[in-house]
Protein backbone atom coordinates (compact mmCIF):
# COMPACT_ATOMS: atom_id res chain seq x y z
CA UNK A 1 0.00 0.00 0.00
CA UNK A 2 3.07 2.34 1.21
CA UNK A 3 3.96 1.94 -2.81
CA UNK A 4 0.59 3.22 -4.49
CA UNK A 5 0.67 6.23 -1.45
CA UNK A 6 3.94 7.05 -3.08
CA UNK A 7 3.05 7.12 -6.73
CA UNK A 8 0.05 8.54 -6.27
CA UNK A 9 0.49 11.61 -8.69
CA UNK A 10 -2.04 14.02 -10.73
CA UNK A 11 -1.73 12.69 -14.31
CA UNK A 12 -3.60 15.16 -16.78
CA UNK A 13 -6.33 14.56 -19.14
CA UNK A 14 -3.96 15.06 -22.59
CA UNK A 15 -1.56 11.88 -21.10
CA UNK A 16 -4.30 9.51 -21.21
CA UNK A 17 -4.92 7.13 -24.12
CA UNK A 18 -8.29 5.96 -25.31
CA UNK A 19 -8.41 2.84 -24.02
CA UNK A 20 -11.72 2.43 -22.33
CA UNK A 21 -11.48 1.31 -18.72
CA UNK A 22 -13.36 -1.24 -17.91
CA UNK A 23 -16.61 -1.09 -15.28
CA UNK A 24 -15.07 -3.59 -13.43
CA UNK A 25 -12.02 -1.56 -12.85
CA UNK A 26 -14.59 1.60 -11.47
CA UNK A 27 -16.13 -0.39 -9.37
CA UNK A 28 -13.37 -1.41 -7.74
CA UNK A 29 -11.93 2.28 -7.85
CA UNK A 30 -15.44 3.39 -6.41
CA UNK A 31 -15.82 0.65 -3.37
CA UNK A 32 -11.76 1.55 -2.39
CA UNK A 33 -13.63 5.21 -2.69
CA UNK A 34 -16.41 3.80 -0.32
CA UNK A 35 -14.00 2.84 2.49
CA UNK A 36 -12.99 6.29 3.83
CA UNK A 37 -13.86 7.14 7.58
CA UNK A 38 -16.35 9.81 7.75
CA UNK A 39 -17.75 11.07 11.21
CA UNK A 40 -21.42 9.20 12.43
CA UNK A 41 -20.97 6.52 9.40
CA UNK A 42 -22.44 9.53 7.39
CA UNK A 43 -20.37 8.45 3.72
CA UNK A 44 -21.30 11.78 2.33
CA UNK A 45 -19.89 11.31 -1.04
CA UNK A 46 -21.64 10.12 -3.73
CA UNK A 47 -20.17 10.22 -7.61
CA UNK A 48 -21.68 10.69 -10.82
CA UNK A 49 -19.73 8.75 -13.64
CA UNK A 50 -19.68 9.83 -17.01
CA UNK A 51 -18.04 7.36 -19.82
CA UNK A 52 -18.63 7.61 -23.61
CA UNK A 53 -21.49 9.10 -24.89
CA UNK A 54 -22.49 10.06 -21.80
CA UNK A 55 -19.89 12.86 -21.63
CA UNK A 56 -22.18 15.13 -23.58
CA UNK A 57 -24.54 14.95 -20.09
CA UNK A 58 -21.72 16.16 -18.49
CA UNK A 59 -20.70 18.73 -21.01
CA UNK A 60 -24.77 19.83 -21.00
CA UNK A 61 -24.96 19.73 -17.29
CA UNK A 62 -21.92 22.26 -17.05
CA UNK A 63 -22.95 24.71 -19.54
CA UNK A 64 -26.23 24.89 -17.63
CA UNK A 65 -24.63 25.41 -14.48
CA UNK A 66 -22.44 27.99 -16.13
CA UNK A 67 -25.23 29.94 -17.55
CA UNK A 68 -27.15 29.86 -14.13
CA UNK A 69 -24.36 31.88 -12.44
CA UNK A 70 -25.64 35.21 -13.95
CA UNK A 71 -27.27 37.19 -17.29
CA UNK A 72 -23.83 37.97 -18.17
CA UNK A 73 -22.51 33.81 -18.59
CA UNK A 74 -22.99 32.55 -21.55
CA UNK A 75 -21.31 29.33 -22.40
CA UNK A 76 -19.39 30.77 -25.12
CA UNK A 77 -16.90 28.54 -27.76
CA UNK A 78 -13.78 29.05 -25.91
CA UNK A 79 -15.18 27.59 -22.57
CA UNK A 80 -16.58 24.74 -24.76
CA UNK A 81 -12.98 24.16 -26.08
CA UNK A 82 -11.22 24.50 -22.80
CA UNK A 83 -13.83 21.83 -20.91
CA UNK A 84 -14.28 19.76 -24.00
CA UNK A 85 -10.88 18.79 -24.77
CA UNK A 86 -10.21 17.56 -20.91
CA UNK A 87 -14.04 15.60 -21.23
CA UNK A 88 -13.19 14.52 -24.73
CA UNK A 89 -9.41 13.39 -23.61
CA UNK A 90 -10.40 11.34 -20.33
CA UNK A 91 -12.29 8.17 -21.26
CA UNK A 92 -13.77 8.53 -17.63
CA UNK A 93 -14.79 12.10 -15.97
CA UNK A 94 -16.59 11.57 -12.43
CA UNK A 95 -18.08 14.15 -10.42
CA UNK A 96 -17.56 14.39 -6.94
CA UNK A 97 -20.28 15.42 -4.73
CA UNK A 98 -20.76 16.01 -0.88
CA UNK A 99 -24.33 14.94 0.63
CA UNK A 100 -24.82 16.28 3.96
CA UNK A 101 -27.69 13.91 4.92
CA UNK A 102 -28.42 15.47 8.59
CA UNK A 103 -26.59 19.02 8.81
CA UNK A 104 -26.29 20.08 12.54
CA UNK A 105 -23.93 21.64 14.65
CA UNK A 106 -22.45 18.85 16.23
CA UNK A 107 -21.05 17.50 12.67
CA UNK A 108 -19.70 20.43 11.39
CA UNK A 109 -19.49 20.99 7.16
CA UNK A 110 -15.65 20.27 7.12
CA UNK A 111 -15.83 17.50 8.24
CA UNK A 112 -18.19 15.95 5.70
CA UNK A 113 -16.23 18.17 3.44
CA UNK A 114 -12.84 15.82 4.65
CA UNK A 115 -14.73 12.73 4.71
CA UNK A 116 -15.16 13.21 0.64
CA UNK A 117 -11.67 14.15 0.17
CA UNK A 118 -10.03 10.63 1.91
CA UNK A 119 -12.91 9.04 -0.55
CA UNK A 120 -11.45 10.61 -3.60
CA UNK A 121 -8.09 10.01 -1.72
CA UNK A 122 -8.49 6.35 -1.78
CA UNK A 123 -9.89 5.98 -5.20
CA UNK A 124 -6.65 8.30 -5.85
CA UNK A 125 -4.57 5.97 -5.07
CA UNK A 126 -5.74 3.37 -5.70
CA UNK A 127 -5.69 3.78 -9.64
CA UNK A 128 -1.38 3.11 -9.34
CA UNK A 129 -2.90 -0.64 -8.89
CA UNK A 130 -4.43 -0.53 -11.94
CA UNK A 131 -1.87 1.24 -13.97
CA UNK A 132 -3.99 4.46 -14.33
CA UNK A 133 -3.78 8.06 -13.93
CA UNK A 134 -6.12 11.04 -12.55
CA UNK A 135 -6.69 14.26 -11.32
CA UNK A 136 -9.13 16.16 -9.17
CA UNK A 137 -10.16 19.82 -10.84
CA UNK A 138 -12.61 21.93 -8.77
CA UNK A 139 -13.40 24.75 -11.33
CA UNK A 140 -15.00 27.35 -8.95
CA UNK A 141 -18.56 27.82 -11.68
CA UNK A 142 -19.33 24.34 -10.92
CA UNK A 143 -18.29 24.28 -7.44
CA UNK A 144 -21.26 26.38 -5.94
CA UNK A 145 -24.20 26.22 -3.74
CA UNK A 146 -26.37 23.30 -2.23
CA UNK A 147 -28.46 22.03 -5.33
CA UNK A 148 -27.30 23.85 -8.03
CA UNK A 149 -26.27 20.92 -10.26
CA UNK A 150 -29.19 19.66 -12.64
CA UNK A 151 -31.11 16.93 -10.63
CA UNK A 152 -29.20 17.32 -7.63
CA UNK A 153 -30.62 16.95 -4.51
CA UNK A 154 -31.12 20.44 -2.35
CA UNK A 155 -28.54 18.86 0.41
CA UNK A 156 -25.42 17.99 -2.64
CA UNK A 157 -23.09 20.17 -4.06
CA UNK A 158 -20.12 19.41 -6.24
CA UNK A 159 -16.96 19.47 -5.00
CA UNK A 160 -15.30 18.99 -8.40
CA UNK A 161 -14.58 16.90 -11.57
CA UNK A 162 -11.92 13.29 -11.25
CA UNK A 163 -10.62 12.96 -14.30
CA UNK A 164 -9.17 9.30 -15.26
CA UNK A 165 -7.55 7.16 -17.75
CA UNK A 166 -4.88 4.92 -19.03
CA UNK A 167 -2.24 6.85 -20.14
CA UNK A 168 0.95 7.70 -21.67
CA UNK A 169 3.48 10.43 -19.72
CA UNK A 170 6.69 11.01 -18.96
CA UNK A 171 8.12 10.18 -15.56
CA UNK A 172 8.08 13.61 -13.67
CA UNK A 173 9.58 14.50 -10.48
CA UNK A 174 7.44 14.40 -7.41
CA UNK A 175 8.95 16.91 -5.53
CA UNK A 176 7.81 17.29 -2.01
CA UNK A 177 10.21 18.35 1.10
CA UNK A 178 11.08 15.84 3.87
CA UNK A 179 8.21 15.42 5.94
CA UNK A 180 10.22 15.58 8.90
CA UNK A 181 10.46 19.48 8.49
CA UNK A 182 6.26 19.43 8.88
CA UNK A 183 6.24 17.48 12.05
CA UNK A 184 6.84 18.00 15.59
CA UNK A 185 7.06 15.54 18.34
CA UNK A 186 6.11 15.78 21.48
CA UNK A 187 7.56 12.62 23.48
CA UNK A 188 7.70 11.74 26.90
Amino acid sequence: MLAHVANRRSIFPQFFTDQAVDRSVLSALLDAANQAPSHKKLEPWRFRVYTGAGKATLMHDMATIYEAGGPDKKWDEGLQKKFGEKVEQSPVVIAIFLHREHPNPTLPEWEEVAAVACAVENLWTSLDAFNLGGYWSSPGFLCGDYGQWPDAAPNERCLGLFYLGYYEAPELPRRRGAWEEKVTWYEG
